[in-house]
């Protein structure tokens, strides 16, 4: 109880790069979304795990932060800022920030049936292609799934990840 209440409290704060409570948050969901999801790809199983960051640069510093030295399964993790642009790169996880939703229709668009789990913080975001979505529910971070989406990129959804999902979308 005392965490739900530092956690809404802290969300009422003001922010900056040092204490911005929902990229810290976000953080933690991408670490522990990663380690529930499987990637059927043989070749995602292979090399770095790769979360790649469009927008969100206080993620991206979380992630450097808390995660670039921990693995997933036997993958060391590797986090990379992208450039803003919709020719990314291999990524298993990309996350796509709000100063970026211009780009997504192209990204889903060009990702389609490549095994990359995108991951946004849009309301409407599952419709459009995202596998997750961030979402603020009674002022809480939680985040939404699409089992639809995770299999037509080839990722398994682990019984999990489904149960703490505040939605899912079969």
């Amino acid at each position: 109880m005392l965490a739900l209440l530092l956690v809404c409290g802290a969300a009422q704060q003001p922010r900056d790069a040092e204490k911005d409570t929902t990229s810290i948050l976000q953080a933690n969901y991408l670490y522990n979304i990663a380690k529930l999801v499987e990637w059927k790809d043989e070749g995602m199983r292979q090399g770095n795990f790769i979360i790649g960051v469009l927008g969100g640069a206080n993620l991206y510093q979380e992630l450097i932060k808390q995660y670039s030295t921990r693995t997933i399964g036997k993958q060391p993790i590797e986090v990379r800022k992208l450039p803003r642009s919709t020719d990314v790169e291999r990524c298993h996880i990309l996350f796509v920030g709000k100063s970026e939703l211009a780009l997504l229709p192209e990204i889903y668009k060009r990702n389609q049936g490549k095994p990359t789990m995108i991951v946004t913080e849009y309301a409407g975001a599952l419709e459009d292609g995202a596998i997750a979505n961030f979402v603020k529910v009674d002022n809480l971070l939680k985040y939404e799934l699409s089992m639809a989406n995770a299999r037509q990129h080839g990722l398994v959804v682990g019984l999990t990840l489904k149960n703490l999902a505040h939605r899912v979308q079969e």
